[in-house]
């Protein structure tokens, strides 16, 4: 399974777990809303967080097989 799909099920299933948490929770409707509302927020920030972290790693990533694929143009255009 890709590291995204992983991400995804991941925060999918916390969200789910926050959802049905705060629904079974003894709170007034407004007050649950409002948990949910933040829950939902969190859940979003993180998402975010996380793929600009994977983002970032794959760009290393590539950017590490562009410098190698360089080096070994350069050798072998010297040969």
């Amino acid at each position: 399974m890709k590291a995204s799909k992983l991400i995804l099920l991941m925060l999918a299933g916390a969200a789910a777990g926050a959802v049905a948490g705060l629904l079974f929770a003894p709170d007034e409707g407004a007050e649950t809303r409002r948990k949910i509302a933040n829950k939902a927020k969190k859940i979003k920030d993180d998402f975010a967080d996380k793929a600009t972290e994977f983002k970032e790693k794959a760009m290393d990533i590539k950017d590490n097989i562009e410098g190698a694929v360089h080096d070994v143009k350069k050798r072998f255009s010297h040969s």
